[in-house]
């Protein structure tokens, strides 16, 4: 597992400088405000989780609706079992598991810093009747002192004096403290309430 983990932050910094290349930021600007300036500050997690066979899976849900609230996430999802699902374009589409691959998803402080160029994706995982499912998600956050804001390269002149696309400069630890209250609520309140912290 550490092995694992030691490969798996690897490729989310390298995820982070492709889209440091895709937004024209400079090499590297992703992973230095996630780590709050120089050195190792970000947070790798990894959480392994276990979905059991479910014999009426119209009566529950696995894991409610919800965007991911750091940076970089990386799946290992269940070869065989389905039930991951995003919203794209107001309908829930299926992400169906494709042996040893990783799905890439972005948290709501890549929205931020690429100024909505990239999106949190709204998520959820069904419960199933056809086995148990388990995934291993690792989680590139931003250190709890980092500072988020839109990457001044990104806000359109008219908009650099006031960013008035609606994403506030914020410390992510307060940002935190606001998202475990309000996870699976809309995240347009969450990124106005930090505004006012």
């Amino acid at each position: 597992m550490m092995e694992y983990r030691t490969e798996l932050r690897k490729l989310a910094e390298l995820v982070m400088e492709v889209m440091d290349e895709n937004l024209g930021i400079p090499k590297g600007y992703i992973k230095k405000v996630l780590n709050g300036g120089d050195g190792e500050k970000a947070f790798f997690g990894t959480k392994v989780s276990h979905y059991p066979e479910c014999p009426h899976p119209e009566m529950v849900n696995g894991l409610r609706a919800h965007t991911d609230a750091g940076g970089i996430i990386l799946l290992f999802q269940d070869d065989e079992v389905d039930g991951l699902e995003i919203l794209k374009d107001g309908k829930w589409i299926d992400v169906q598991p494709v042996p040893n691959s990783i799905v890439i998803n972005t948290g709501d402080q890549i929205e931020v810093l690429s100024n909505g160029r990239y999106k949190s994706v709204w998520h959820r995982v069904k419960a199933k009747s056809n086995g148990t499912r388990r995934s291993i998600a690792s989680f590139y956050n931003p250190s709890y002192k980092a500072t988020i804001a839109p990457a001044t390269e990104l806000i359109d002149k008219e908009n650099k004096k006031v960013n008035q696309l609606g994403y506030p400069k914020f410390v992510f630890g307060d940002y935190m403290s606001i998202y475990t209250e309000q996870k699976f609520l809309p995240k347009e309140p969450r990124f106005e309430a930090v505004r006012t912290v």
